[in-house]
């Protein structure tokens, strides 16, 4: 068995560094339509896609912004 000059055994994927999965799971009519899309974007694997669209929203998403919960009025509650 031949090894690659980045430690693999065989021709598989490349490695992308430390990854957490995160599954979920669509209605079959929409997972098929994102197999359409990213194949015609160009990926050959729907989870490169996937992972393509979540790294978009999270470069346009102003996380101080979405992080304003106000805290609850206990106190008053509690009178």
């Amino acid at each position: 068995m031949a090894v690659t000059a980045d430690g693999r055994v065989g021709p598989g994927r490349r490695h992308k560094g430390d990854r957490k999965l995160i599954g979920f799971r669509l209605a079959t009519e929409k997972a098929n339509t994102v197999r359409e899309i990213a194949s015609a974007e160009g990926f050959e694997h729907v989870s490169d896609w996937v992972a393509s669209v979540v790294e978009d929203r999270i470069q346009h998403t102003d996380l101080p912004k979405t992080n304003q919960q106000e805290a609850l009025p206990i106190g008053r509650l509690a009178s």
